[in-house]
């Protein structure tokens, strides 16, 4: 019986060693090196504005569009940081600069997508889930962490966490009256309702 217990308090323990390291990687190894925050601070900034006072209710077209656009710029300056700071070529460097490409292209996608109205788009441009790419990939590409499993492993695996930890954000706090106000406006007179709505 004791056995049980102390192998569930190691499965425990290294559960929440996991935690804390997912959180240090967001919260903690950014500060090691203050150029990153270059990049991170805005978007942080953009995510937290665009998260409550534009995706309360949803992700439109407009909003994906405009995040893909982050997407792709922050994906080139992620370029030029490493054809500014690395010499030589391994598979380390080859990774990043396929993980720039990835962001790139994702980016490129969900503004093409966007533009194209397909309702993919709600979710693979959703500030949410592009920010949260940005936040845990930035360290990595700075030099600031290294490959690993575990740096895998813990992006991968805490990632619903940080989306339903906003998606409660959203559900529970009040709703700003912008919403209200724009509604109005897009139905009201001379609004898009009143226009029949944008096709």
């Amino acid at each position: 019986m004791m056995s049980i217990w102390t192998t569930l308090l190691a499965g425990l323990s290294y559960f929440l060693g996991l935690f804390v390291y997912w959180l240090s990687i967001i919260f903690v190894l950014p500060f090691k090196n203050l150029e990153i925050l270059w990049i991170l601070i805005p978007i942080w900034v953009n995510f937290i504005f665009a998260d409550f006072f534009q995706e309360k209710k949803g992700t439109s077209f407009g909003n994906a569009i405009a995040n893909g656009a982050v997407m792709l710029w922050v994906g080139v300056d992620w370029i030029r940081f490493l054809v500014r700071n690395h010499a030589g070529f391994d598979w380390v460097v080859i990774l990043k600069f396929f993980l720039c490409l990835v962001v790139v292209v994702w980016g490129f996608l969900v503004i093409y997508e966007g533009i194209k109205r397909k309702k993919i788009i709600h979710f693979i441009g959703r500030i949410r889930v592009v920010s949260y790419v940005m936040m845990v990939l930035s360290p990595l590409i700075y030099n600031l962490t290294n490959v690993t499993f575990k740096y895998i492993a813990v992006i991968i695996l805490f990632s619903p966490v940080f989306y339903l930890f906003f998606e409660l954000i959203d559900k529970y706090a009040p709703t700003p009256r912008i919403y209200e106000e724009d509604e109005g406006r897009s139905n009201g007179p001379g609004g898009f309702g009143g226009l029949g709505g944008l096709k």
